[in-house]
């Protein structure tokens, strides 16, 4: 703990002196923090004594601040409320009473598309607040606090009840500006040009299929995650290996095009983890969206 804060008061002390200085009565803090008036008489009296200031003097039926009272309040004040805000943003549902459906995901989905389709989603969240919560590529395991995963994977997520979405279809791809750059770009010199690589997925079934020997550059470009693989292919570094439902809307706008038509299923497949079936039932135009964007390659 850092020594600057071994000074500081209690929170209680401080939200009592708090309500007590806005409200100008101990009898009405007692009231709004549920406790009785000599419990915020107490709590006032020790912060007096440890600071060795008046904070309080009685005037009439009412506690008034003194001038050293009035400053601490404002600051009082002023950093309680930023607590508050603080925690509301780790736990909004807690704070504010409001349905937060925590989404726990890749990166990769997030990055390639979420994001693009978050109107969607959020419409298709029928008015509930959406936390998201990003995952490494290729992990499954969600939070425990999550009440959906999205993940690309075997299907193993303990304590959720899975459902397969959907199988993948992987090829390269490029930017048509780099595609420019290497016009006699073809399956057997592919290797000569910059490839984006993850380290945790290779290359070797796009190549068996294309009976190509597994080879790869001297000096390759490796990322661990997806979501920059194709990041770095959309800005036109290499060529990246892509999942079709993570690239379909740039195929679609001219951002990226595959330079090759061969194509080979993934090693893994699209599963949607619940923490319970009632979250699922609750979320059944979430759940159709994700269906519908990933069975259709996006």
């Amino acid at each position: 703990m850092s020594q600057s804060y071994r000074s500081l008061p209690p929170l209680q002390t401080l939200r009592c002196f708090e309500s007590a200085a806005r409200l100008g009565s101990f009898t009405a803090a007692a009231d709004e923090l549920c406790v009785t008036q000599s419990a915020v008489s107490h709590q006032i009296r020790g912060l007096e004594e440890t600071l060795g200031q008046q904070l309080f003097e009685r005037v009439g039926n009412r506690m008034m601040l003194t001038s050293v009272g009035r400053s601490l309040a404002i600051e009082t004040q002023r950093a309680l409320d930023y607590l508050s805000q603080a925690y509301a943003v780790a736990d909004p549902a807690e704070r504010t009473g409001a349905e937060v459906l925590h989404f726990a995901t890749q990166f990769a989905i997030v990055d390639h598309w979420l994001l693009p389709r978050m109107a969607q989603v959020r419409a298709a969240t029928e008015g509930s607040g959406l936390r998201v919560t990003t995952l490494n590529d290729l992990s499954q395991l969600a939070p425990s606090n999550a009440d959906v995963a999205l993940v690309y994977g075997n299907g193993e997520m303990p304590d959720m009840i899975v459902e397969k979405v959907g199988d993948e279809r992987i090829f390269p791809v490029c930017s048509s500006a780099f595609l420019a750059r290497f016009p006699d770009l073809s399956p057997e010199t592919m290797r000569r040009a910059p490839l984006l690589l993850h380290s945790g997925v290779t290359w070797n079934l796009w190549l068996e299929k294309a009976q190509l020997p597994i080879s790869y550059p001297e000096q390759p470009i490796y990322f661990d995650d997806a979501a920059f693989t194709i990041r770095g292919a959309i800005l036109g570094h290499g060529i990246a290996m892509a999942r079709a439902a993570l690239v379909q809307r740039y195929l679609a706008d001219g951002t990226l095009v595959r330079p090759f038509a061969l194509s080979v299923s993934g090693l893994f497949s699209y599963y949607l983890g619940w923490r319970s079936d009632a979250i699922r039932r609750r979320h059944l135009a979430l759940r159709a969206q994700i269906f519908d964007g990933f069975r259709g390659g996006g």
